[in-house]
């Protein structure tokens, strides 16, 4: 390649400080890219690809995009995982100067998006931070558009396992770790495909690896130095000490969190003074929600991947943006406190008076986001409208105050309390800025008249030599005789004087020509150019005063960042208590009673979901449980009759109470519980060449060692992705573990077509059987999806089959192979004699001599058939 031209030069030594980006370099009009950033951004954004030197051996890659639209190409950009680095002229151009000075003034990043384009207004978009070894780690969460840090610390022998749950669970955009842990985070989220990610740095020696949902970006040890982060989270914080914070001898946690400080420093190069706060969240603080139980309980997203036939989409009546990204966080992590909960919970019995609710809700409409408008301000990207939003969102503050004068709940009077009506910041924004400003403070005039002298002054100088220019055209042409003489202006000539060339001989001497066109001639004379200098001037100006004015109200706004976050944090608050109460008005909740008890008592309880979008009537279920005479429910039942929804409907009306709101029931008295395990389903995991059973046999190997007595499990279908009596075996076995272990025994609802289970109700004192009840008529099964004590007789598979419509003679042959196993089935486990012979001798072969109760089903099952066999007369 050529010597390449200073702009080039310019460009190649930007793009080794920022190499791990796809640098959009300011020219003109445009952000040009170069290279591979240009063969890049050709294929992702679908534009031209050109080059520059085209005549040279080696010409340059090339492609641009407009910079009034770059907002919609970066962004999707940055969709795909990729970081852009916006690069800027840093000095006007002048006289002779070939080459301005520029400097990339922002790096966009998955995890540090704060443009509309790429924030979802109910979701947040977080930076992720992980640091530490061994069986330590720490974690932190920047929600960098509000501002909103968290910080966890894990400890234990499973520790990475919970990094990974947790990382899963809030679904960061980008996860920040130190090159010491590149083997775990790459053996966990993998590489990208060669070629569609960046392997390169945004700082030296940092790595990008990009999948669908995830970039994981590496960074250097001495980014997660402990020291650098304390000086660091305390200067920011401006504290002595990270005590108050909760961080206090939690090494891993503030290595992240300064790390994840830190990154957001160097990408907005901006003040991030808007992250005020740093809260540790105890990780044994919450009822934990894996990914896997979300997904299983439909949380978040229904089967179909829609968010409306979800506990979200059924819960969320919230009327600001704020309090819908509040109900979603309290769904991920239901809180185990009890005064929390009560405290919540008479929040919301208070506001199902209809009158309170409405009126609350009718004010909170009209609140924007002050989260991320506050956000905004502090990172030097609100516009005039963003202003007016503020104060017309702090315009409802007296009204809400009004109304929640005469609560007689605590946290609706401490909500009261925390929220302030910063009067002298509306007042200043409504004195200031004019009611429907430009979006662009570029493009003026958003200044309110009598807010500054100086620029009134100003504006009335430029509307006079506006207005004397339209007078000189008037009188240019009483001067000349040309009728069709006008005053023109444009960017390149300025104001002009422009003449039909037919008219071109009544043109006086003293007119200067400018240029020549087709069909007129562009004149300018002395007294123009007078009044010319005067208006661009006096426009200049009033831009510049209006920029400076703009400033000030900015850095007005921010001094009261904390003061405008707790206000905003208070009404997200408010919006989801009331937002609950309209949810169990409307479909008829009820207060449970949570208790620190093991006791678990759900009358006529219904599914929320189910309920909300089915055109049925929903038959509601009965169901109880403690640790000690039911902590195991074996559920045995016809296929489709509702087993699996009745799982799933207990542990949702578990989480409903621990967020504090009612529940779909008529009764409901229950147990703070620390955890939600589910086995639900059937999945592979091709990327890792797990199959289905290994799948399975993962998600239950972490209930078995994980659970506690205070956890809640759900577990449908143990053991059918393997053979029968290997499926039937692990069921057996895991059941017995759930039931007997000291540390592990939680209560357990246990789903099952394994109908010998049922025999464990007559063996372990916490096991009792259960049944999804169904009848068959005249062949045709009919569900009546209730849940009764007992063991259900069949499954109904073969009937479920015909439904689907599986051929006839397939049907009929199923039912001929049915009958055939039921005989050899009940000849082996009906037979009292039968077990009781099989269970001796099967303890008599045993090599562990263990007692006769303990003997495995198979064993019983096989003496007593050889058994039988010996006694077999075979002469006969």
């Amino acid at each position: 390649m050529s010597e390449p031209t200073p702009m080039l030069r310019q460009y190649l030594d930007l793009k080794k400080k920022y190499p791990g980006t796809i640098l959009f370099f300011r020219l003109g009009d445009f952000y040009e890219m170069f290279n591979e950033d240009a063969e890049i951004g050709a294929k992702e954004l679908d534009i031209t690809l050109t080059a520059r030197q085209k005549k040279s051996d080696k010409p340059i890659p090339m492609c641009g995009v407009p910079h009034h639209a770059a907002s919609s190409y970066i962004a999707k950009l940055v969709r795909k995982g990729y970081r852009v680095a916006i690069c800027e002229q840093t000095e006007d151009a002048a006289p002779g100067k070939k080459l301005v000075k520029r400097d990339v003034v922002r790096v966009i990043t998955p995890g540090t998006a704060i443009d509309e384009q790429l924030l979802e207004k109910t979701e947040p978009v977080f930076l992720a931070s992980i640091s530490g070894s061994g069986g330590s780690y720490g974690l932190a969460y920047l929600e960098l558009s509000t501002g909103e840090f968290t910080a966890l610390e894990f400890d234990g022998t499973n520790a990475w396992g919970a990094v990974v749950s947790d990382l899963e669970t809030m679904s960061p955009k980008e996860l920040l770790y130190p090159f010491s842990l590149k083997p775990l985070v790459e053996s966990q989220f993998g590489r990208s495909e060669s070629g569609s990610g960046l392997a390169e740095s945004l700082f030296e020696d940092t790595f990008t690896l990009r999948n669908t949902s995830l970039t994981t970006t590496q960074l250097t040890d001495s980014t997660y130095d402990i020291g650098s982060a304390n000086d660091l989270l305390s200067e920011h914080f401006e504290v002595r000490d990270l005590a108050g914070f909760g961080l206090d001898g939690k090494a891993n946690a503030v290595s992240a969190a300064g790390a994840c400080l830190q990154y957001a420093l160097d990408t907005q190069k901006a003040s991030v003074s808007h992250i005020s706060s740093v809260s540790l969240i105890e990780t044994k603080g919450h009822m934990v929600l894996d990914a896997l139980t979300i997904r299983n309980l439909e949380l978040l997203k229904g089967n179909d991947g829609a968010g409306r036939n979800s506990l979200l989409g059924i819960l969320n009546e919230t009327v600001t943006s704020m309090g819908a990204r509040t109900l979603r966080s309290w769904i991920l992590r239901p809180s185990i406190r009890i005064s929390e909960i009560n405290a919540r919970k008479q929040a919301v019995s208070e506001l199902s008076d209809a009158m309170l609710r409405d009126q609350l809700r009718f004010h909170l409409k009209k609140v924007s986001d002050l989260e991320r408008l506050i956000g905004r301000v502090n990172l030097g990207k609100a516009n005039p409208r963003d202003l007016v939003s503020i104060a017309d969102s702090l315009a409802e503050i007296p009204f809400l105050k009004g109304f929640l004068g005469d609560s007689r709940a605590n946290l609706l009077r401490m909500l009261r309390d925390n929220i302030d009506e910063h009067a002298s910041l509306c007042r200043l924004i409504s004195s200031s800025i004019i009611e429907d400003p430009p979006v662009n403070t570029a493009d003026g005039g958003f200044i309110r008249e009598g807010y500054s002298p100086e620029l009134d002054e100003i504006r009335l100088v430029a509307g006079n030599a506006k207005r004397t220019i339209a007078g000189f055209e008037k009188d240019a042409r009483e001067e000349t005789g040309i009728s069709s003489l006008h005053i023109k202006f444009n960017n390149v000539f300025g104001y002009f004087i422009e003449v039909s060339k037919a008219n071109l001989a009544k043109v006086p001497e003293h007119y200067e020509r400018r240029q020549t066109l087709t069909n007129s001639e562009r004149f300018t004379t002395p007294k123009l150019k007078q009044w010319e200098a005067q208006v661009l001037g006096a426009e200049e100006k009033i831009k510049a005063i209006e920029s400076e004015l703009f400033s000030k109200i900015i850095s007005t706004i921010a001094v009261e960042t904390q003061k405008l976050q707790k206000t905003a944090y208070a009404l997200a608050n408010l919006d989801v208590l009331a937002s609950l109460a309209e949810t169990a008005v409307s479909r008829g909740y009820i207060e449970p009673d949570v208790h620190e008890g093991d006791d678990l008592m759900i009358k006529n309880g219904r599914h929320p979901v189910v309920e909300a979008v089915s055109d049925e009537p929903f038959i509601p279920n009965d169901l109880s449980m403690n640790n000690s005479t039911d902590r195991l429910l074996i559920i045995t039942g016809a296929n489709m009759g509702g087993k699996s929804t009745v799982l799933r409907q207990a542990a949702l009306i578990q989480i409903l109470a621990q967020i504090g709101s009612f529940v779909p029931a008529t009764n409901a008295r229950l147990p703070i519980t620390d955890r939600i395990w589910t086995r639900v389903g059937a999945s592979d995991d091709l990327s890792s060449g797990r199959s289905t059973f290994m799948v399975e046999m993962t998600e239950t190997a972490m209930i078995l060692h994980n659970a506690t007595p205070k956890s809640l499990i759900l577990l449908d279908e143990i053991g059918r992705g393997t053979s029968t009596f290997d499926g039937l075996a692990i069921a057996w076995a895991v059941a017995e573990y759930l039931h007997d272990s000291p540390e592990h025994s939680a209560k357990t609802l246990f789903a099952t077509h394994y109908h010998e289970l049922t025999e464990l109700a007559e063996k372990l004192k916490g096991a009792r059987n259960y049944q999804i009840s169904a009848k068959e008529i005249d062949g045709k099964v009919v569900f009546l999806h209730k849940l009764k004590a007992g063991k259900a007789s069949q499954s109904y598979g073969i009937a479920v089959a015909k439904l689907a419509g599986l051929p006839a003679e397939t049907i009929q042959r199923a039912k001929e192979v049915l009958k055939t196993l039921e005989e050899f089935e009940l000849a082996v486990f009906s037979d009292a004699a039968h077990i009781e012979k099989g269970m001796k001798a099967a303890a008599a072969n045993s090599a562990t001599t263990s007692a006769a109760a303990q003997v495995s089903l198979f064993a019983i099952s096989n003496e007593a058939l050889i058994d039988e066999l010996r006694e077999t007369n075979t002469d006969s």
